[in-house]
């Protein structure tokens, strides 16, 4: 058998644990003297202290390990065993609802208690978000690998800001209803000095004729068609019909939006080698770029309510069920990738106006056009494309990641482990690279280096910097397996939505159009005017309130304010303060401590979008 790695704990004392890994020439006889018995008998004795070790239960079932056969059913990556001194097993036995009738989950498809990874040292982290991971790391079947990003926070049900890795089942809920959403970086030829002070707030007024359905239908549909798929060649079409479609090219609710940054900082490093000198993902200081989030708007939440009804939560792999949900999830997910691509097109016909590349972006067009019209302005927007990703979604990929110099499967453990067909289901987590096939032409399982993006955006909240983030496979974080190839994909709630809702607006005498001002100046208890800082630095060393010299490395920290903000909606102004969410520095700070990131700079937004009444 290949080289196996478990968890010991005791029966007794269930928090005292320890790794163990069996190599492969462990024998399964619990009768033989080397067998895997006698090697767990051993390590509790050594590891766990525990004096006279009798009896060994798979944990989450009760079942006691006596025969070959009960070692043969139990063994695999990431089991927790519990050894015992001759009392009966503690705690209750869990066994998750069959998925169909006469399906019953056998032992093996429990979760039992996968280990679940805190990235967060610096950011806080919301207690109930913490047992959100714990309980479903616990009792959704299949989990054998869990982690909490340092911008995790609690959920209606499952957290976000949550990596659950899966084997032989998909999880719909813990992706959610906006499946694909995501972020998307473009590049503009604005200059910084465009949108500098009172002139951002003049570009803020020329961002109109952004809501609403764009086009006709047969204009989307070309927009969601692979270029040349109509004239037979190879491709697809995302199209969700015009019930869904019509959202299209639309921004949505919630802490959705779109930002004209400068670019304030970038360094040299690695990342330079890793963009495949595509010239558009180079980025240089004071370039402005447009940053869009948005996901599948109301498409992936009909999906999502499809396939859980009547409380089904789980499926496995091997159920038809879960094959077309995957499907749809992969066509979900290019929908919202051609949503911020439309987006996109939509802003830069207000940022850049007179250019026809733009021009099916303006409002007001009647008439349908000609699918290379279409293509051909797809083409422009993709052009100035930097990165996009997908941060709700569930990707297929071989388990554990492999070294990048050695092409080999590792664990946290340090040991070689064979790879099998996983499920990383990311629900607010970014990705750090692009998924590749994960079969060969043989059909056979094809392990390849992973290839992290150059250059990763993590936004914080509006009116704060955007750090400039390079995805890094190292020894520090086992390769990626510590933090499940994915990363926070931004600062995180620090405040739920009622809460801000309820308190901030007394804060602040009720008064949201001042939040929309860059530049509101801010007036404390004692009467003090903190001005709003528009002139930050695009290199060099900034001042701090005490007029004292800011490290380079801190640069961008007392960034606060300054940004422009077109917000008609009352009740989002205060949800989506910047007090509602995390500090994105901490956040940072988390990612770089365990070599997952590696930060090249950060940005600066001007003007922000959320949703105008049109």
């Amino acid at each position: 058998m290949p080289a196996i790695r478990i968890t010991l704990a005791l029966n007794s004392k269930q928090s005292q644990r320890c790794p163990l890994v069996f190599p492969g020439t462990t024998i399964l006889n619990p009768a033989e003297p080397s067998s895997c018995r006698s090697l767990v008998i051993k390590t509790a004795q050594s590891k766990l202290r525990l004096k006279k070790p009798s009896r060994i239960f798979l944990a989450g079932t009760g079942k006691e390990l006596q025969t070959e056969e009960n070692w043969k059913s139990a063994l695999r990556d990431d089991v927790v065993l519990l050894i015992s001194a001759g009392e009966d097993y503690v705690g209750n036995v869990k066994e998750p609802p069959p998925t169909q009738e006469g399906d019953v989950p056998d032992p093996q498809s429990l979760s039992l208690n996968a280990p679940v990874h805190i990235l967060a040292n610096n950011a806080y982290i919301d207690p109930l978000s913490l047992t959100q991971v714990k309980t479903t790391a616990s009792t959704l079947p299949g989990i054998i690998h869990v982690v909490a990003q340092p911008d995790l926070h609690p959920g209606t049900k499952f957290p976000i800001g949550a990596v659950f890795v899966s084997e032989g089942w998909i999880h719909p809920p813990l992706i959610g209803g906006d499946i694909g959403c995501g972020m998307a970086w473009y590049k503009t030829k604005l200059s910084a000095s465009q949108v500098e002070g009172d002139k951002g707030r003049r570009v803020g007024e020329r961002l109109r004729g952004l809501e609403g359905p764009w086009r006709t239908q047969k204009d989307r549909t070309a927009w969601l068609t692979d270029i040349g798929a109509a004239h037979g060649l190879s491709g697809s079409c995302a199209s969700a019909g015009e019930e869904w479609d019509s959202a299209l090219g639309t921004i949505g609710a919630g802490n959705h939006f779109a930002e004209i940054q400068v670019v304030e900082e970038v360094r040299p490093g690695s990342w330079q080698d890793a963009n495949n000198k595509r010239p558009q993902a180079m980025l240089n200081e004071n370039e402005v770029l447009l940053l869009v989030h948005s996901g599948s708007r109301g498409y992936g939440g009909d999906i999502l309510k499809r396939y859980t009804a009547n409380d089904k939560t789980s499926m496995r792999v091997s159920d038809p069920k879960a094959t077309e949900y995957l499907t749809e999830h992969d066509r979900a997910c290019k929908w919202a990738s051609r949503n911020r691509d439309l987006i996109a097109l939509r802003f830069l016909a207000c940022l850049e106006p007179g250019d026809n590349e733009w021009e099916l972006g303006i409002n007001g067009f009647e008439g349908d056009v000609q699918e290379e019209v279409v293509w051909e302005a797809l083409r422009n927007v993709q052009s100035r494309k930097v990165v996009d990703i997908c941060h709700n979604n569930v990707e297929s990929t071989l388990w554990p990641p492999f070294s990048p110099s050695t092409s080999k499967s590792s664990t946290q453990t340090g040991s070689e482990s064979i790879p099998r067909e996983a499920y990383i289901h990311r629900k607010g987590a970014a990705p750090i690279s692009v998924p590749s096939p994960l079969r060969n032409s043989a059909s056979t399982l094809d392990p390849r280096p992973i290839k992290p993006y150059a250059l990763l955006p993590l936004p914080g909240s509006r009116g704060t910097p955007t750090l400039i983030l390079h995805p890094t496979l190292t020894s520090q974080n086992n390769h990626g397996f510590l933090n499940a190839l994915s990363i926070a994909h931004g600062a995180g709630r620090a405040m739920s939505r009622a809460k801000a809702l309820s308190q901030l607006p007394a804060k602040y005498n009720n008064k949201p159009h001042d939040f929309l001002r860059g530049d509101y100046t801010r007036i404390d208890s004692k009467g003090n005017k903190s001005a709003a800082n528009t002139n930050a630095s695009s290199g060099g060393d900034d001042v701090n309130a005490d007029g004292g010299q800011i490290n380079d490395s801190r640069a961008g920290r007392n960034v606060n304010g300054g940004t422009w903000v077109i917000c008609e909606d009352k009740a989002l102004v205060w949800e989506e303060a910047p007090e509602a969410y995390k500090d994105v520095w901490d956040v940072g700070d988390d990612l770089v401590a365990i070599g997952a990131v590696e930060r090249v700079g950060w940005c600066w937004g001007r003007v922000s979008y959320k949703v105008r009444k049109e």
